[in-house]
């Protein structure tokens, strides 16, 4: 039987935008930015919200979202629970899926690079860990020392394989860092399949962000729009910012759907070199 009345999440939604008070502009202001073609000189691929915590930025948010939906446009939205721009990606790509937009080749990309990077990890480990031609007969020499494990993870945060390698290095000889790059390279080189894969795990950002760009501009040529949504950007934005304005104002990686449409907000004001 066809059902002919609201679900529960349905009516919960209606309740809670009929209770938001205010913003009635910037609302319409978002809203009216759908009806502009991407040639229009008024038309924005960028809106940022502004405003200390607690004044309603991530309510006003997810208006802007329902706002998008209503529009005909798939939405992905992420905050302070990503912790990288792999992730930021993964986000989206899993929420434009859920939508019944799956980004196919990208997901299966991502599986790889998520697989090597945890071989290239304990190879850094296993490698540090190793006993020296003194600890051989040391049953306890196979056990990283404390030493060994800032070795490994200078080498991972040189790759930049570490979530907040910017705090981790900074504590870091930056020779020491440079080396545990240099040999773990040389142990990725050995141990992955491919130089593709060698490549995918030392330059993520480079391998994966084009055939992103390329699959969420194949969803924006088969809907009206589609919108993304960048929350708590004090905290995301210093993970996410060089790699957002290369995605959406550069060629750095391939040419991007005019009809994507960015949302950041956060505390702060974004930065002008950006």
């Amino acid at each position: 039987m066809a059902r002919d009345r609201p679900s529960r999440q349905e009516l919960i939604r209606l309740r809670r935008r009929a209770g938001f008070v205010g913003r009635r502009g910037e609302i319409a202001a978002f809203r009216d930015n759908f009806a502009r073609a991407v040639e229009d000189p008024a038309h924005q691929f960028l809106f940022h919200v502004r405003g200390q915590a607690g004044v309603g930025k991530t309510s006003l948010v997810r208006q802007f979202e329902e706002t998008a939906r209503e529009q005909g446009a798939p939405t992905a939205y992420a905050d302070e629970a990503v912790h990288g721009v792999p992730e930021a990606m993964a986000a989206i790509s899993g929420q434009l899926a859920a939508q019944g937009h799956p980004l196919k080749v990208f997901d299966k990309l991502l599986a790889t690079y998520r697989e090597r990077r945890h071989e290239a990890e304990a190879a850094a480990v296993a490698a540090e860990g190793a006993p020296g031609p003194a600890d051989q007969d040391d049953p306890q020499g196979a056990a990283p020392s404390p030493g060994s494990m800032i070795a490994a993870q200078a080498g991972l945060a040189g790759l930049g394989l570490l979530p907040g390698v910017g705090a981790l290095t900074g504590g870091l000889d930056p020779r020491q860092v440079a080396r545990g790059a240099d040999r773990l390279r040389g142990l990725l080189s050995a141990r992955l399949r491919t130089h593709d894969e060698v490549r995918l795990v030392m330059a993520p950002l480079e391998v994966l962000t084009p055939v992103f760009v390329r699959e969420v501009s194949a969803v924006a040529d088969e809907s009206p729009s589609v919108a993304l949504f960048f929350d708590t950007y004090e905290r995301t934005g210093p993970l996410l910012d060089l790699w957002l304005r290369d995605v959406l104002v550069s060629d750095r990686y391939g040419p991007l759907a005019p009809n994507v449409v960015v949302t950041l907000a956060g505390q702060t004001a974004l930065d002008r070199r950006c």
